[in-house]
């Protein structure tokens, strides 16, 4: 259902063949009988325990997170071998059930895990432990089952209730676990989604970097810390020299492109730490926390050194693209407001220079360096 409204649509995919699986499986499980055969008891458990392969696989492709393939392929293939290994009588049958519940208990333990991590990025711990308790049940049901089994193997009718779905506790387990894990399914690929749009709301669709209203967040939150510690932070504002001349001249697919080619100077060129915004037209603006007025001198000149040496390929022509850069300090007195109108007057100054300079002012006299 959501992968026709592009919701995830790999892991909707992923999650639809675990369904599938798990629902084949059951068939099978449940015409289980006291004879063991491969199809109804090895082929069962090994269908079921690849169809929690694909959930984890699934939640991993959500929420962008490191693919497991081969660890969760090691455990798959250990659990199978080691389930051919055991004869197929109804003596041993107990003993098929441990092996496969600790397989399973291994995969969900591990998509518990996952799932609690993503969930985290987003939410408070208490909605992360609500979207991933069906998950950490699955794991408690499956440990529960492997321990019962393994102590009581000779409790027939304790197995019998344990690995049939004729047995109404095994069976409304199942049930209940298949649709609580679907409303999971659904409850992450619509996290993910307003997770996505939350983040695409504060970013700048052309460069990538983020926008006016994620920075002001940022820099409220920054200069909190520094009235806090009293650690010094520097804003760098940048402006690209002769931009009309560049839209006139290449178009304004040609200004676009000496954005982009900025945005990933930049990127390339700072600290994880630094914040990095598209301020407006083509203007960019970058918080430098921790860092004092001659240090964000330095910074201002490697950025500056850096966008001179890598003119801009576009369309078989070669765009000269510089910047003009205006720097500011917090001191005491200073509020975030008469900051940026530092930063920005020091911009300025650097045009007035004849542009491709740096150049900051002091609240106390406008004097350029």
């Amino acid at each position: 259902m959501t992968s026709p409204i592009r919701i995830a649509p790999k892991a909707s995919r992923l999650f639809a063949l675990s369904n599938l699986c798990m629902f084949f499986a059951m068939a099978l499980f449940y015409y289980r009988s006291d004879t063991v055969s491969y199809w109804h008891w090895y082929f069962a458990d090994m269908v079921f325990t690849f169809g929690f392969c694909l959930l984890r696989w699934g939640g991993l492709h959500l929420f962008k997170q490191k693919l497991t393939y081969q660890t969760d392929m090691i455990i798959f293939s250990v659990t199978i071998l080691v389930m051919l290994l055991i004869p197929p009588q109804q003596t041993y049958a107990p003993y098929l059930m441990v092996v496969a519940s600790f397989g399973a208990s291994l995969l969900f333990f591990f998509i518990t895990k996952d799932n609690f991590k993503a969930m985290r990025k987003s939410l408070s711990i208490t909605y992360s432990v609500m979207l991933t308790l069906p998950y950490m049940l699955a794991t408690l049901f499956f440990v529960s089952r492997f321990l019962l089994l393994l102590i009581f193997a000779n409790n027939l009718a304790l197995v019998e209730a344990l690995t049939t779905l004729k047995s109404p506790i095994v069976l409304w387990c199942y049930i209940g676990f298949i649709l609580s894990i679907n409303c999971v399914l659904f409850g992450n690929a619509l996290t993910r989604l307003v997770y996505k749009i939350h983040k695409l709301a504060k970013k700048d669709q052309l460069t990538g970097l983020w926008n006016r209203h994620a920075l002001m967040t940022r820099l409220d939150l920054v200069d909190a810390l520094w009235r806090r510690d009293k650690q010094a932070y520097s804003l760098l504002l940048m402006d690209l020299d002769h931009f009309k001349g560049i839209n006139d001249t290449y178009g304004h697919l040609g200004g676009d492109a000496a954005l982009r080619h900025i945005a990933a100077i930049l990127q390339r060129s700072l600290r994880k730490v630094d914040f990095i915004c598209r301020f407006g037209g083509e203007e960019f603006l970058i918080i430098l926390p921790a860092t004092d007025a001659e240090k964000a001198y330095f910074v201002a000149e490697k950025i500056q050194s850096q966008i001179n040496q890598s003119a801009l390929k576009w369309q078989q022509h070669t765009i000269e693209v510089q910047v003009s850069i205006g720097y500011a300090t917090i001191a005491r007195g200073i509020s975030v407001e008469k900051l940026l109108q530092l930063a920005d007057e020091g911009m300025y100054c650097a045009k007035q220079q004849g542009r491709n300079t740096i150049s900051t002012l002091t609240p106390a006299q406008n004097t350029t360096t």
